[in-house]
């Protein structure tokens, strides 16, 4: 019978010799959940997604988020204006049911903001719908009434009776009330395992950032989701690379979709900013891709996008440009 060839993988030699004769032994095939790139893809347009008319939208809502920073002095402004994109193409893609006459009725798809500090953004958005529902001539029932929020109120950004500095459930759409980092993970889980333990045909969405997947609260999330096959869950994630206070790879030195992939989770990459990629991605995410498992859409963004001199940067997070710089933007 042949000698078995016998290694000392102590010296390099040893470990040179097994990787000629047994490369596999060093090679690792990650296994996770589908994966899909549309990032620079040709897609073909679709009829109902209006990208010109989107554009022009998300150049508002930008516009009410920055000025409400500058009414408060204070509020984050970089994960708002990188998020913009990804909550317009959201409502209008048709992968999210949701109706502003009606905010909370038991029927809709839940929204978490996991990413609760993007508050300007959320406030603008709320301030373009029901403003632009108040120009149109429509009166809201009370209640709806009670959660609208419309563009004069955003003078008052994080002052006593304006607009609230996180998200709050109080809102139309927001379902839970958020601003730590991480906790929004687990609040929508809950919300995707209730409904499906109902028989209902909801999904439970999540706007969160990049940094959050540092937590290891949203690690626990992240995995119970995967392990119990919650497939009506989607996260839209804003990968502008930053965290509060400096890029995230400070903390995260592995590659980014590594800490999604590995879990199992279903992964959508595209250019955060291009309509037409995010509108696939959530039609994909909620008609099921792969196996039945969540899904993220993992956006590609620049943080702080067209908010001049701090774009692209950390310090975007959390500060206001001065008032006269914030005039050129917007011109």
């Amino acid at each position: 019978m042949p000698v078995a060839t016998t290694y000392n993988l102590l010296e390099k030699e040893g470990r040179d010799a097994l990787a000629a004769a047994e490369p596999q032994r060093f090679e690792y095939r990650a296994e996770g959940g589908a994966y899909l790139n549309l990032k620079g893809l040709s897609l073909e347009p679709l009829p109902d997604i209006e990208e010109k008319k989107i554009a022009v939208l998300c150049r508002i809502v930008r516009g009410l988020a920055f000025a409400a920073v500058d009414a408060g002095q204070s509020g984050h402004p970089g994960g708002s204006s990188s998020k913009t994109e990804q909550a317009l193409a959201l409502l209008l893609s048709g992968a999210f049911k949701f109706d502003p006459r009606d905010p909370k009725h038991p029927g809709r798809d839940r929204l978490v903001w996991s990413a609760g500090h993007c508050s300007p953004l959320f406030h603008g958005l709320l301030a373009l719908i029901y403003g632009t529902l108040r120009r149109k001539g429509f009166t809201l029932p009370g209640a709806a009434e009670s959660m609208a929020v419309y563009p004069e109120q955003l003078a008052r950004f994080r002052r006593w009776g304006g607009p609230s500095g996180h998200v709050e459930s109080e809102y139309a759409l927001a379902d839970t009330s958020t601003g730590s980092s991480g906790h929004g993970f687990s609040a929508a889980l809950g919300f995707a395992l209730l409904h499906r333990s109902c028989g209902l045909d909801t999904k439970a969405f999540v706007l969160a950032g990049d940094a959050e997947t540092e937590e290891g609260l949203s690690y626990e999330a992240r995995n119970v989701a995967s392990a119990v096959g919650a497939s009506n869950l989607v996260v839209s994630l804003d990968y502008n690379n930053f965290g509060i206070d400096g890029p995230i790879t400070d903390a995260l030195p592995t590659p980014y979709v590594n800490h999604w992939f590995a879990q199992g989770w279903n992964i959508i990459e595209v250019d955060g900013h291009n309509v037409r990629e995010l509108a696939y991605a959530y039609r994909l995410a909620v008609r099921g891709l792969g196996p039945q498992r969540p899904t993220v859409v993992m956006a590609h963004t620049t943080k702080g996008i067209h908010y001049g001199k701090l774009e692209n940067t950390a310090d975007s997070h959390g500060t206001p440009l001065p008032h006269a710089e914030l005039l050129v933007v917007l011109i």
